[in-house]
């Protein structure tokens, strides 16, 4: 071989061998790259998620300035409609002999309402059966003000009050209704009565409200965790004797022989599921049921002079 082949051919050997010391480098430098792009991914996704978790809507909890706030702008509010109100009354002619018609009356509750909540707020008390009270008295003026012609102010000033009652039900989680049945009070003992086409109505929406509910309470088990030996058990229980008591209230009221008894005994079986309800967190959509089930509860139970659901 001349000496011109054998350093070509030495330099060849020589890559070669470069060549695969080479490779060997190459991927180990790959592979810590590789390592060093999952370290940074993995952490990387806690930030990511961190990110999301703060995205998501936190639970609604009731902040003592907040709700403060609102009960104030609802007594300014219910302040100058009952002003307007005044003025107007003078300036219209209503029959306030009629017992739909006895805005005074309304009045009057809806005040003692508002006054006894601004009690329960300011000792730390108030739960939403008391915002649940003032929406009750609310109501049958709504009725009146819907129902007669009075000035444009009157019904500005109480479209500001119902604005400021529907903000506060909802920072208590009390789900409302304008259009619902309410009684109209009929004496001064501050008993209530319903006719025989409201309280097929309000039967029929104790049914379907309970019916709703039950779904919507199964459907919290399956969402949130809890004792399924002890609380979701006692839960069932209270709910399939809340159903038996109303199927026992619907068949005595077609029978015609619908009695306070009765009344009673539903509103004994659902007891257990406000203290229920009031003490364990569930779902947006449960709680909405519950409340509008106990508001058309507590309809009968004035319907029946019976102690509504506490």
């Amino acid at each position: 071989m001349s000496s011109m082949g054998y350093i070509a051919s030495k330099h060849i050997n020589c890559m070669c061998v470069s060549a695969r010391i080479l490779l060997p480098q190459n991927v180990i430098s790959w592979t810590i790259m590789k390592s060093i792009t999952f370290v940074f991914i993995l952490l990387l996704i806690p930030i990511v998620n961190g990110l999301d978790v703060q995205a998501q809507p936190q639970p609604n909890r009731n902040n003592t300035r907040q709700v403060g706030n609102m009960l104030q702008r609802l007594e300014r509010s219910s302040s100058r409609f009952r002003s307007s109100l005044n003025v107007s009354l003078v300036q219209t002619s209503v029959d306030q002999t009629k017992p739909q018609n006895d805005i005074s009356a309304f009045q009057h509750g809806f005040d003692l309402a508002i006054e006894h909540l601004r009690d329960q707020f300011t000792r730390r008390l108030a739960v939403p059966s008391d915002v649940e009270s003032v929406l009750q008295k609310a109501s049958p003026i709504n009725s009146f003000i819907s129902q007669n012609t009075l000035n444009p102010r009157v019904k500005k000033d109480w479209a500001s009050v119902r604005t400021n009652l529907n903000t506060l039900a909802s920072a208590y989680g009390v789900g409302w209704r304008w259009n619902q049945l309410v009684p109209m009070k009929v004496d001064s003992n501050g008993s209530f009565r319903l006719s025989q086409e409201q309280l097929t109505q309000l039967i029929l929406q104790i049914e379907d409200g309970g019916d709703k509910f039950r779904l919507s309470l199964t459907d919290a088990f399956f969402r949130r965790p809890y004792d399924r030996t002890r609380s979701e058990g006692n839960m069932n229980d209270a709910v399939r004797g809340f159903k038996k008591a109303t199927d026992q209230v619907r068949t005595h009221f077609d029978a015609r022989q619908l009695v306070s008894e009765d009344v009673q005994r539903l509103l004994d079986q659902a007891q257990p599921l406000e203290n229920f309800m009031r003490d364990n967190p569930l779902t947006d959509r449960a709680t909405s049921d519950w409340s509008t089930l106990r508001t058309n509860l507590n309809l009968l139970a004035n319907a029946y002079n019976i102690s509504r659901v506490r």
